[in-house]
C-alpha cells in the first residue's frame, strides 16, 4: 500500500503545481497593444496644394510628375514625385522650391508636416531654421490662407 499512497501524493502534487502555474499565468497582465492607425489621404488637402506647385512648375518647368498627402495623428506628410527637370536643378534651388511647398503645406495642415522628395531630402521645422536661404524666396507668401470661418450674427 505503501507505493499507492506514494502514487496519489505524487500526482496530488503535480495537481497542486499544475494549479498554482496557472494561477500566476492568469495574474500575468496581457501585453500592451499598441494601436497605430494607418495614415490617411488628404485629397483636399492635396488639391490646395496644386497652386503651390504651379509657381515652381511656371520657372523650372515639370519637375513634380505627381504628388500625395498623408495625415497621421498630427503629422502631415507630403511626397514628392519628380521627373527629370527636378534631378537637372542644383540642390540649393531644390531647397529653396521644397521650403517653399513646405510653408505652404504648413499654413494648411494642423501639425507637424514633413515634405519628402527624390533624391532624398527631408524637409521639417527643425530643417527650416537651420537653412540659410542667401535673402532668396522667389514666391514668398503667394499661398492663400484657409478660408475663414463661418460668420454669425452674434460675431458682428
Amino acid at each position: 500500500m505503501t507505493p499507492l499512497i506514494a502514487a496519489i501524493a505524487l500526482a496530488a502534487l503535480l495537481l497542486m503545481i499544475g494549479i498554482e502555474l496557472a494561477v500566476l499565468r492568469s495574474r500575468k497582465r496581457p501585453p500592451k497593444r499598441y494601436v497605430h492607425r494607418h495614415a490617411r489621404r488628404q485629397p483636399l488637402l492635396e488639391d490646395r496644394m496644386r497652386g503651390a506647385l504651379d509657381e515652381p512648375q511656371a520657372q523650372y518647368g515639370e519637375v513634380f510628375t505627381s504628388y500625395m498627402i498623408w495625415k497621421r495623428d498630427q503629422e502631415t506628410r507630403m511626397e514628392l514625385f519628380t521627373g527629370d527637370p527636378w534631378l537637372q536643378l542644383n540642390e540649393f534651388t531644390r531647397s529653396i522650391v521644397v521650403r517653399h511647398i513646405w510653408r505652404a503645406l504648413e499654413k494648411l495642415a494642423k501639425g507637424s508636416v514633413v515634405v519628402i522628395d527624390r533624391p532624398p531630402q527631408e524637409w521639417s521645422a527643425q530643417v527650416d531654421k537651420t537653412f540659410d536661404d542667401r535673402g532668396i524666396d522667389p514666391w514668398g507668401e503667394a499661398v492663400p490662407p484657409p478660408p475663414a470661418a463661418p460668420q454669425f450674427v452674434k460675431d458682428r
